[in-house]
Order: structure tokens, then C-alpha cells, then sequence
């Protein structure tokens, strides 16, 4: 079984739609991760600390603006591609209400919270970034539906190679927190108008569908109800908002129960499998618009690409979990450096150890992921929020536990276990598919 027996366009579709995806995922991380470290550098842990609420606060309206759309709406475009204008319509009329709103929401959430002055001053910038995220969004959503995924990877690298440059350079003139956030406002809104840019020279917007013509008696409303979106986008919200709890309840956790010896050591193991994660997450993004395509004309065709997708997936995490483990006290030496002082080496094996049971996560996670994302492209939205619900519960209490009984190694092995457990009730849903729809 071998995806490269596919045929030459399909095969070369997942391989650009993957690997644009997962560069542009690498590049997010590796921008995020030397600006932080820049800002600790530059301006102190405390200012770091201002920096690391507001980008949460960042992702998590990012979320909330988005609705849930895009992920339901690149199931439906790429099996109605006629109807792209009017979803793209729809998608910024709704996407920038949302950011008008949350940023009302971050002005008046500001007021109320005992927050300094220059954090204050940066959630107001990330509220004034979110109308220009929403288009920029609307936008990738389309390029994503028409699997042009590298449209989208030149507006992601723009961005956030801006965000790098102008930070570095507010950094070098002594600016504060806010002003690293209003970075952020620049480069999405020169990331926006290069994505609107993309979008209408590329031709991918199709012509109205004839429902929606004049003389067809049809207003442009009736081809689309507002109940349908809003209800079909509803379980991708529920994914899209507990993907990212699932992503930051850990790191939230440790800081309310744990000390900060045992959240700095979780930490630095837990942000080197975060990258493979979001690399995992990047190829059954990438591969999501091809597989909802071919399901509808040749489901048969679209399961065995899955499945293939998944055996040399799970293979390669499997070889790179082992490695890992073996090596973790050198790659943990190499990125962070031999702590100084005395008890360096001790911290040092006690990161390596941690990373050694959290790389486990990764194949864990590409199983569940797997099964998600395939229950999507059958129609099963609901069904695979109710199981990444399940493990955002089972995480919120088996870290606490581990952590209380074995510090920061048995929050590893919290984490671990609620993995296994999400990913085996996320493979039990799929093999309760009809024969017709299953994958594995």
C-alpha cells in the first residue's frame, strides 16, 4: 500500500497541499519561538509573561472570529466549487461581524481585569487585528477549498516574516509589549491585501451559480440560509475551539496547580513535541479538501488515500517517537543548552525524561487526528467533536493527577494517557462506520 501509486495529479495535489500546510505550520512556530525569545532577552521575563497573554488571548479570538467556518466550508466547496462566491460572501460578512464584535468584547473584558496599562494596550491591538484576520481567513478558506494550498502558504509566510522583521526592529528600539502587538496589525493587514490580491488573479472565485441570477426569481438569500451555515459550521466551531483548549489546557493547569519549577520543565519538553503535532495536524489539513472531494464520486478511492496516508504517517511517528526517546537528553541539551548553576544537569535529565514519554503523544495524536478528520469527510462532524470533547475532559483530569503525584513526569503521563484514551475512542467511532464509509 503506497500513496505513491497514485495516480501523478492526485499524488502531486496531496504532496504540494501537505507540504505547503506544514511549512507554512514549521514557520509559524520557529517565528513564534525566537520572537519570545527575543522578548525575554530584550525585555524581561515580565515582559515576556504581557507577551504570552496577549498572543493567547490572539489565538483564541482567532478562533472564535473564524466560527468554525472555513473547516465546513472546504467540505462543501469541494464538492460544489460553483458556489465559491457566494460562500465567500457569506464567510466575510459573518467573519467580520464576529471580529467587530470580539473586539468590542476585548475592549470591554480590559476594563475589567486587573491587567497593567501596556497589556491592556496590546489585547486592544489584538482586537484591532481580528477584522483583518477575518478576511484574510475568508480568503484561505477559498484557496483551501480550491486546493491551492500554496497561495495560502505565501500569504502565511508574508505575515509572519513581518511580524519577525518589525518585532526584531521594535525590540532593537526598545519598544514595549504593546507595540509588538501592533505589529501584528501591520502584518495582517499587509497579509490581507496580498491575499485579496491572490484570490481574484488566481480566477478561483467562480461565477454566481444560476440560482442566484435575476431571472431565475431566486433571491441571492433563499440559495444559501443563514440556519443551514450557521448550523453546519456549529460542530466545526465545537473542533476548531476545543483543538486549541486541547493545545493551551496543559500549559493553563500547571500554572493554577503547579509550581513554576514543574511548569518551566513541562513546558520545554512539551514545546518540542507541539512541533510535530502541528506538523501531524498540517498533513490531514492539507490532505481534507482532497479527500471530501473524492468521497463524494469514489469513496472507495478516498478511504484507501486515508489509509495509506495513515500507515506511512503512523510509521514515520513511530521511528521518530523511538529516536526521540532514545536521544531526548542530547536534543534536549542541543536547542535549550546546559543550564547553569548548580542542579543544571539535574533539570537538564528531568526535561529529557518528560520528552521522552510526551514524544509518545505524537503517533497517539496522528491516530486521532486521523479518525477526526475522517469522520468529517463522511459527514460525522458531530460525532468527532463529542470525542475531542471526551479528551479535553479526560486531559483536564488525568494532568492534574499525574502532576500531583509525580511532578512534572506525571503530567507527562497524564497528557500521555489521556491521548490513548481520545485516540482509541476516536478509531472505535470510525470502525462503527458502515462498511461503505469506514477507512481502517
Amino acid at each position: 500500500m503506497n500513496i505513491f501509486r497514485e495516480p501523478t495529479t492526485l499524488r502531486r495535489r496531496v504532496l504540494v497541499n501537505t507540504g505547503a500546510l506544514a511549512s507554512a505550520n514549521l514557520w509559524r512556530i520557529v517565528v513564534s519561538f525566537l520572537v519570545q525569545l527575543l522578548v525575554a532577552r530584550a525585555l524581561g521575563l515580565e515582559a515576556l509573561g504581557q507577551y504570552t497573554v496577549a498572543m493567547a488571548y490572539l489565538n483564541i479570538s482567532q478562533v472564535l472570529c473564524e466560527m468554525g467556518l472555513p473547516l465546513w466550508m472546504v467540505r462543501e466547496l469541494a464538492q460544489a466549487p460553483h458556489l465559491r462566491t457566494l460562500y465567500f460572501r457569506r464567510g466575510v460578512l459573518l467573519q467580520m461581524t464576529a471580529a467587530l464584535l470580539l473586539w468590542a468584547g476585548l475592549v470591554g473584558l480590559v476594563m475589567l481585569l486587573p491587567y497593567p496599562l501596556v497589556t491592556r494596550t496590546a489585547l486592544f491591538w489584538v482586537g484591532a487585528s481580528l477584522p483583518l484576520f477575518a478576511i484574510t481567513s475568508a480568503c484561505a478558506t477559498q484557496f483551501q477549498a480550491a486546493e491551492r494550498m500554496e497561495l495560502a502558504f505565501v500569504v502565511e509566510i508574508v505575515i509572519n516574516l513581518l511580524i519577525l522583521l518589525l518585532s526584531a526592529w521594535q525590540l532593537w528600539q526598545q519598544q514595549s509589549v504593546a507595540d509588538l502587538l501592533l505589529v501584528v496589525v501591520v502584518a495582517q493587514g499587509i497579509g490581507m491585501m496580498l491575499a485579496l490580491g491572490l484570490l481574484f488573479t488566481s480566477r478561483l472565485l467562480a461565477p454566481a451559480p444560476l440560482v442566484d441570477a435575476p431571472l431565475s426569481g431566486t433571491p441571492l438569500s433563499e440559495s444559501l440560509p443563514w440556519r443551514k451555515l450557521l448550523s453546519g459550521a456549529m460542530p466545526f466551531f465545537g473542533l476548531s475551539l476545543t483543538d486549541v483548549l486541547l493545545q493551551r489546557l496543559d500549559i493553563l493547569l500547571l500554572s493554577l496547580f503547579a509550581d513554576a519549577r514543574l511548569l518551566g520543565t513541562y513546558s520545554a519538553a512539551y514545546n518540542l513535541v507541539r512541533v510535530a503535532i502541528k506538523l501531524l495536524q498540517s498533513v490531514w489539513r492539507g490532505a481534507y479538501p482532497t479527500l471530501a472531494r473524492l468521497y463524494v464520486a469514489t469513496p472507495e478511492r478516498a478511504s484507501r488515500v486515508a489509509t495509506k496516508l495513515l500507515y506511512w504517517g503512523l510509521a514515520l511517528c513511530l521511528l521518530g517517537a523511538l529516536l526521540t526517546g532514545v536521544l531526548a537528553t542530547p536534543i534536549v541539551r542541543f536547542i535549550y543548552g546546559v543550564t547553569e548553576g548548580t542542579g543544571g544537569s539535574a533539570v537538564d535529565a528531568e526535561v529529557a525524561r518528560a520528552l521522552a514519554w510526551l514524544i509518545w503523544q505524537a503517533p497517539l495524536f496522528l491516530l486521532e487526528f486521523y479518525a477526526t478528520t475522517w469522520l468529517l469527510v463522511v459527514g460525522r462532524a458531530r460525532t468527532a467533536l463529542v470525542i475531542t470533547l471526551a479528551h479535553l475532559l479526560l486531559l483536564a483530569l488525568l494532568l492534574p493527577l499525574g502532576a500531583a503525584l509525580a511532578g512534572s513526569m506525571g503530567a507527562a503521563w497524564g497528557t500521555v494517557a489521556a491521548q490513548a484514551l481520545g485516540a482509541a475512542l476516536a478509531l472505535w467511532q470510525v470502525r462503527k462506520l458502515p462498511d461503505r464509509t469506514r477507512s481502517v
